[in-house]
């Protein structure tokens, strides 16, 4: 069933015709009776209730038979009117076109009308309004406007029983028949809406329900897996932080191993340089002895060239006493003798004194060379000292390093057992976190 779009428009007052009808027809008259029988329809209860609760009897339904000849002489005018303001409302314009035309729809609402006031009123004038309400909800016809709509439509119908009525009492009966028709009809499409509104929000609840069992059932096995990963990286971090933990403990135990160490080598350094003092103080006394010794070797040379110049003396004196002997003759030869014997003393103390100078002049060159290497060894002691300082100096360096760095080892031990507890903790969360996804899993496939 095409929407007819019945219960839309605002019609305007209808313009003179030439076939003016006042309301006189054999059919109704102004003495008829009406039959105040309650109205009931098979299989509504609750329809039948709402029918009960407006007053809308058997004699509403005959009255409403009897209306329709004058409802189909001004049907034109009121479809035609209808149409002319539902076009004026731009929103409602772009509905007709997008889904119908106005020419269909003005037929279709004609046949509805004319429906109304057939005097048939049962399930299958219930079936209509409820197909009414659902193309209306399906083409997006807001409820405001079928409301908008229906105060008009009705304002029209009131309009035509005005003008085609004159007697007072009937025209009442019109009107309250007319108002009650409307209202049930009111009823229906509203009441449809609702259901309809409910079904939509059902199928969208359901839907968003699977939807979001769905997430959830996949966001608990994802969190469940990652827990259980992270539930392991936490054991591997914590067995891994245990073992950093040992061996900080006996990089600990080597640093106070290594600083021991270093202290006796800083005692053993220390001993050395009092050592490398001593040498250095033997040294200078050693050169000193052997200046000494250079400067006795000197004054030895002196007397050696002492002796040899009174040997020579010597035996230049036997020389003349050997020639003066020999103009002796006789007489001269034992000084002759003697002569020979000077001289033969005199080459002998040449000779020693000979001897003596070589041994001299080879000490002195060996008293040169060492002085020389006492002087390398000085340099060297001196080098020593001076290295043996800056190894002191280096040593104690380091064992305030080691100090340091021992202290920085204790606290980085301190800080490891906080940190194991803090990860034996992320652990123990994790596992909540595990059984939480787990709970959440089970609810996801209650839902």
């Amino acid at each position: 069933m095409k929407c007819p779009f019945s219960f839309l428009g605002n019609p305007s007052s209808p313009t003179k015709q030439t076939n003016h009808h006042s309301f006189s027809t054999p059919e109704i008259k102004p003495d008829w009776v009406r039959d105040e029988s309650k109205l009931v329809i098979d299989g509504e209860t609750e329809i039948n209730e709402q029918l009960r609760m407006i007053d809308f009897n058997e004699g509403d339904v005959q009255l409403l038979h009897h209306m329709r000849p004058m409802i189909s002489r001004r049907i034109d005018w009121i479809v035609d009117s209808f149409y002319q303001s539902v076009l004026d409302v731009s929103k409602l314009e772009e509905i007709i076109k997008k889904h119908s035309t106005v020419e269909k729809l003005k037929q279709t609402l004609r046949e509805h009308l004319l429906d109304m006031f057939s005097g048939n009123v049962d399930q299958e004038f219930i079936l209509k309004r409820l197909r009414i309400a659902k193309v209306h909800k399906r083409v997006g016809l807001e409820p405001k406007w079928y409301l908008s709509a229906f105060q008009n439509l009705q304002n029209a119908f009131l309009q035509t029983i005005y003008q085609e009525v004159k007697d007072e009492q009937l025209l009442l009966q019109m009107v309250r028949t007319t108002t009650k028709l409307l209202n049930l009809e009111q009823q229906l499409v509203l009441e449809a809406y609702e259901k309809e509104n409910i079904r939509e929000k059902e199928e969208q609840y359901e839907l968003v329900k699977n939807e979001l069992k769905s997430k959830i059932t996949i966001f608990s096995e994802e969190l469940e897996d990652l827990s259980l990963a992270t539930n392991v990286a936490v054991e591997e971090l914590v067995s891994s932080s245990n073992e950093v933990s040992q061996a900080i403990r006996q990089s600990s135990e080597t640093a106070s191993n290594t600083r021991e160490h270093a202290e006796e080598g800083r005692d053993i350094l220390q001993i050395l340089q009092q050592h490398i003092g001593g040498i250095h103080e033997k040294t200078s006394s050693m050169e000193e002895s052997v200046m000494q010794l250079g400067q006795s070797s000197a004054q030895i040379q002196k007397v050696v060239s002492a002796v040899e110049e009174i040997a020579s003396r010597i035996k230049l004196l036997s020389l003349n006493a050997s020639i003066e002997a020999a103009r002796a003759g006789e007489h001269g030869l034992g000084f002759a003798v003697v002569a020979r014997e000077v001289n033969k003393l005199s080459e002998e103390a040449k000779s020693t004194v000979v001897q003596i100078a070589g041994l001299v002049t080879h000490s002195a060159e060996i008293s040169g060379r060492v002085v020389r290497s006492i002087e390398e060894v000085r340099g060297l002691a001196e080098q020593g000292e001076l290295q043996s300082k800056e190894s002191g100096n280096m040593f104690i360096h380091i064992l305030n390093s080691m100090k340091n760095s021992a202290e920085d080892i204790v606290l980085l031990e301190g800080q490891i057992r906080e940190l194991i507890t803090t990860i034996e903790g992320i652990g123990s969360s994790t596992a909540i976190v595990a059984e939480s996804a787990e709970r959440l899993n089970r609810v996801s496939v209650n839902l």
